[in-house]
């Protein structure tokens, strides 16, 4: 599903100056560099029509660009998006969804 309006501040209703709404989820994903190397398995904690909250189940530090690959539990084959890194503390990383093909710069 594709949100496309602006979220709202839950307490004072209030626009909190996001593009996209956010979403609650918990789908499992995985997270790998543009040379198909595993960075780390990763808990989507929300995301938008234009990215996502990804909490790392290890501390890796992620290059600029990388893809990350929903898992399917209908046993298909998983979903790819190209993402770029927009923050990350820890182990918790904000990634933007990317259209078209990625180039290592990284």
């Amino acid at each position: 599903m594709i949100v496309l309006k602006k979220s709202r501040d839950p307490v004072s209703g209030v626009p909190d100056g996001r593009r996209y709404a956010r979403a609650k989820t918990a789908r499992t994903a995985s997270v790998w560099s543009l040379d198909d190397r595993l960075l780390s398995r990763a808990n989507m904690v929300d995301m938008s029509a234009g990215g996502a909250c990804l909490e790392l189940t290890t501390e890796a530090v992620l290059p600029r660009h990388f893809t990350v690959r929903f898992e399917r539990r209908s046993g298909l084959k998983a979903h790819v998006v190209n993402c770029q890194l927009v923050w990350q503390h820890e182990a918790i990383a904000g990634v933007r969804f990317c259209e078209g093909p990625l180039t290592a710069t990284s």
